[in-house]
């Protein structure tokens, strides 16, 4: 999707979508506008243009479109800018997008680079909820950490398929191969989308528990509970992390059980070949007087002397369990 913008009426409970230029218009004649910018496909100056006619604070537009920065929140005179991360599992692992949201008043600015799930999501759902429950514009803010925190509920039932994948797969008979390396892959996914999740419960807490002109009283009991939301999946993806660290152990000894039956296997046929090689080293000797050398049965009876060696040895280590 490409850069939009929606007005909103809440006397006569309308809203429509509008040409991005025309949301300060719509500001000054006292409707409230959402904006959302995908800055991979806006040009930067168009966005700054757009922002400064709306009258955002000009060192929040410099940081919302400098580098990212997890767990922002900055309170403006004018309005708050706060930034937060979208993740979603794919098979390659874990793929996240960084969204900053502005919020005044008036309007509310989301800005990232590329899609972004939960946004997708809101534009099919919003009317719905702005006919039927919306006071003031804090109820798009709300759809959004709402959605946001669908979306990491969603992220972390896939980083729990992903470790049960990881399960079955080591507990496999025989193909050892990456899965150290998947595991380290498990394991990042797992402490990269925590980490992303507490960073956007700080600013949600801040949100909520904050007074302030641009978050409604009455939205921030319901960000609230999406505080503790928050919380529960953070708990499970420690859990999760948790189970990796003994499923890489359980793996280790595995692989450590394999190990130490090739080298006793090995060291089984070093046990077996040790006579035999003795017997080698004697015989093969430039001594001029040994006895067996002009008997005519002496190679058939060296033959059967390390037969004979060779068979007795590996009984021995059958009856061990050595083999």
């Amino acid at each position: 999707m490409t850069s939009t913008a929606v007005e909103f009426d809440f006397a006569t409970k309308k809203s429509q979508a509008i040409a991005l230029d025309a949301a300060s218009a719509a500001c000054l004649r006292g409707l409230s506008c959402w904006l959302d910018f995908d800055t991979a496909k806006t040009d930067r100056a168009q966005v700054e243009g757009v922002l400064k006619e709306l009258g955002v604070n000009p060192l929040a537009i410099e940081q919302a479109l400098g580098p990212d920065q997890e767990g922002r929140h900055d309170v403006y005179d004018d309005c708050l800018h706060v930034a937060c991360t979208a993740s979603r599992t794919v098979d390659a692992g874990l793929e996240t997008r960084h969204v900053d949201i502005i919020v005044s008043e008036k309007y509310v600015v989301t800005l990232h680079r590329g899609g972004v799930d939960f946004i997708e999501q809101i534009r099919k759902t919003y009317r719905h909820d702005f006919e039927k429950f919306a006071k003031t514009l804090s109820f798009i803010l709300y759809e959004l950490f709402d959605h946001l925190t669908d979306g990491y509920r969603r992220t972390s039932r896939g980083l729990e398929a992903h470790v049960e994948k990881f399960q079955a797969r080591i507990f496999a008979a025989d193909d050892d191969a990456g899965v150290f390396a998947e595991a380290g892959r498990i394991t990042r996914d797992l402490l990269t989308s925590r980490a992303i999740l507490l960073a956007t419960r700080d600013v949600l807490q801040e949100l909520a528990t904050r007074r302030s002109v641009f978050v409604s009283e009455s939205c921030q009991p319901f960000l609230l509970n999406l505080v503790g939301t928050l919380e529960r999946i953070a708990q499970d993806l420690a859990v999760e992390r948790e189970v990796m660290a003994e499923l890489l152990t359980i793996s280790m000894g595995i692989t450590g059980q394999k190990t130490n039956r090739i080298v006793n296997r090995l060291t089984a046929m070093s046990t077996i070949f040790l006579p035999l090689t003795f017997l080698c080293g004697v015989y093969g000797m430039n001594f001029e007087h040994l006895p067996e050398l002009k008997w005519r049965y002496a190679y058939p009876v060296f033959w059967l002397t390390c037969l004979t060696v060779s068979l007795g040895l590996l009984t021995i280590m059958r009856r061990k369990r050595w083999v």
